[in-house]
């Protein structure tokens, strides 16, 4: 517990141990399912959502704080992506967190309290289905997949330059819906030895695709902390709005590799 809690209340540790901070996400996201849905059980589905966005606020807060900080000091002689590597760690790992619990409870709860707590995944997953099947060009749906991404994508810049570690919300959603999706799958195919190949089809263009969004997600942090503390004049912006919009950059191209992957090979897993 002491492990924990010194994860969770110090940033700077959170990032130096990343891989524990997946174990963090899966303590918070099951104390969020169970609390959820016994204090508001008619909404549960997101109430869990944003009782797993609180829990992790202060530590994704205060990483993005040090992000900051280490961008006003940056060496020009390291690469970006170098430099905020184990923010990046940090946040992926949490991520998996949530997916891995998300996943977890859908496939061990009875079949009618996991559609009660995942009614609202549920719905999201069947509109989804729907826009895909009123696609101009089913049999190239690369368009129509980049378009969703890039939509979300703009609200986690919005979400981040706003509400700074507020993007946190877009990224469990996400897991919530995946895990739930993987989840399902594997319940119903009746055989958990069919897990490796689900996560394969789903992880395998869900990665880069997160990362994309983690990337962002840093972005508009940033610059959510530079409004804040008055250091978005002269030179000052000119250097973050540069390693921002790289930052950016780099994340479309991450959004566009998932896309391919998703529609070129995990199609055919």
């Amino acid at each position: 517990m002491f492990r924990l809690s010194n994860l969770v209340l110090n940033p700077k540790n959170a990032k130096r141990h990343p891989i524990e901070m997946m174990f963090v996400g899966i303590f918070y996201t099951s104390i969020s399912i169970f609390l959820g849905h016994w204090v508001f059980p008619e909404y549960s589905s997101i109430v869990m959502i944003f009782l797993t966005v609180i829990s992790c606020m202060y530590v994704v807060q205060g990483a993005i704080i040090l992000e900051e900080k280490k961008e006003r000091g940056l060496n020009p002689e390291k690469k970006l992506m170098k430099q905020h590597i184990r923010t990046l760690n940090f946040l992926i790992f949490l991520f998996i967190g949530f997916l891995l619990a998300f996943t977890f409870w859908t496939i061990v709860l009875p079949e009618d309290i996991s559609k009660e707590i995942f009614s609202f995944q549920e719905q999201a997953i069947q509109d989804i289905r729907s826009l895909t099947g009123k696609s101009i060009s089913p049999e190239n749906p690369f368009y129509l997949i980049m378009e969703n991404n890039l939509r979300v994508l703009f609200f986690t810049i919005i979400f981040s330059i706003f509400y700074g570690a507020g993007a946190i919300f877009i990224l469990v959603w996400n897991a919530s819906i995946l895990g739930f999706v993987m989840g399902s799958i594997a319940k119903y195919s009746l055989s958990l030895a069919h897990l490796p190949v689900i996560f394969l089809k789903y992880l395998s263009h869900g990665i880069p695709e997160m990362l994309a969004y983690f990337v962002a997600a840093l972005a508009g942090g940033i610059i959510f902390v530079s409004i804040l503390k008055g250091d978005f004049n002269g030179e000052k912006t000119k250097k973050i709005l540069l390693d921002t919009g790289l930052l950016i950059i780099i994340s479309i191209c991450l959004l566009i590799l998932a896309a391919i992957i998703e529609v070129y090979l995990s199609a055919n897993i």
